[in-house]
């Protein structure tokens, strides 16, 4: 009995030893796979750690920008001939001025001379349906016409009005003024005519083309509202408002700058995440043209943040991290959210709440992050 009394507590101290050397493998792989580093006291003693808390302070700006000279649609105009036809003559090329008014273009086609003449034509008719109708008037009230006659006559002079007035909008839409139009004044040139103060952006056409109605001949930009679109961040985004100041340089300009505002901040975000902000120069630079790459600074104004000194956090991509204390002699690694950067503290925007007091590292974080990796390759 007592031999096997032994022998039985012989196999539970190996059973346990043998469940032992399976546990610690284990519980090291967790330690790895974490993002947890067990540092030694040497190591504690070379780095120097510091530990507190993220604190309070005002914060203003510069944010670095980037972004496109941009144009409303409605200040980018296509010209084009709604009738169709030959291309006589333009002196047009792109980047030239143009003012209202200012002929652009002679087309030329027997469809205009065609139009004329029906007009004209129409005119002509509508007289005699008006003196008809006046001569049925004048019988139906001496009782010696019909009313059926009257009733053509009304409806006849009602017909060709609307004929008149058809193609004097035909005209209008071509340029010719229907007030001057008369038998002897019938041409098969029109003018086209530039509709603002602008510049040339495109030409599409050559002397003596046809050109299709659907097909536009010229661009033209209306530089009034002309404007500087920036690209945003999603992290910049909650602090750019409507009055913000921005500071602007073209690339073949790096050392000039031109002052702007900010007039308008599109709230949505594209699929890159980021937003556009609208602003408006002070001063218009010359020959601006939809398309041109710009920089910029935006300033942004002083607000309340919470913020940790720069040696804080770490950068992984597109991510932000700190190093925050789990005991005397681990710290781990925490995802943040970070937003403006000055005199050497960064904002902490959210992965800093519920951290316990004075457990933040505030220093080498870059060397920690170093360590991290080094015992994970290991």
């Amino acid at each position: 009995m007592k031999y096997s009394t032994q022998l039985f507590i012989l196999i539970w101290f190996f059973i346990q030893s043998c469940s032992g050397t399976k546990t610690a493998p284990a519980e090291a792989a967790a330690v790895e796979e974490s993002n947890a580093i067990h540092l030694t006291q040497d190591q504690l003693k070379v780095l120097g750690l510091q530990f507190g808390n993220p604190v309070k302070t005002s914060m203003s700006s510069v944010i670095a920008v980037q972004g496109k000279i941009d144009l409303p649609p409605q200040n980018l105009i296509s010209v084009n001939f709604p009738m169709g036809g030959y291309l006589k003559r333009t002196k047009l090329i792109p980047g030239m001025h143009v003012s209202k008014g200012e002929v652009i273009a002679i087309m030329e086609d027997q469809a205009i001379v065609q139009l004329q003449q029906d007009y004209l034509s129409a005119v002509a008719r509508l007289d005699l349906a008006g003196l008809e109708l006046e001569r049925q008037k004048a019988l139906a009230d001496a009782r010696a016409g019909t009313s059926k006659a009257l009733q053509q006559a009304q409806a006849e002079q009602k017909l060709q009005a609307v004929a008149v007035r058809s193609l004097q909008e035909k005209l209008k839409l071509i340029g010719i003024d229907v007030n001057v139009l008369n038998e002897s004044n019938i041409s098969g040139q029109v003018s086209v005519r530039s509709t603002i103060n602008g510049y040339v952006s495109k030409v599409n056409v050559n002397t003596g083309k046809y050109v299709q109605q659907t097909e536009t001949m010229f661009e033209l930009i209306d530089p009034e509202d002309i404007h500087v679109a920036l690209t945003l961040f999603e992290k910049d985004l909650p602090y750019v408002h409507q009055g913000n100041q921005v500071s602007i340089h073209f690339m073949d300009e790096p050392e000039k700058t031109y002052a702007a505002e900010v007039i308008l901040v599109n709230k949505g975000l594209d699929d890159d995440r980021t937003a556009t902000a609208h602003c408006h120069f002070k001063v218009h630079p010359k020959n601006l043209l939809p398309g041109m790459f710009v920089e910029g600074e935006l300033a942004v104004k002083n607000k309340q943040v919470v913020a940790v000194p720069d040696e804080a956090i770490v950068r992984l991509g597109n991510n932000q991290y700190i190093f925050i204390r789990k005991s005397d002699n681990v710290v781990e690694l925490k995802s943040v959210a970070t937003g403006l950067s000055k005199d050497g503290k960064t904002e902490l925007i959210t992965g800093y709440e519920g951290i316990p007091a004075g457990a933040v590292v505030l220093n080498q974080a870059y060397k920690l992050l170093g360590i991290l990796k080094n015992s994970g390759e290991e």
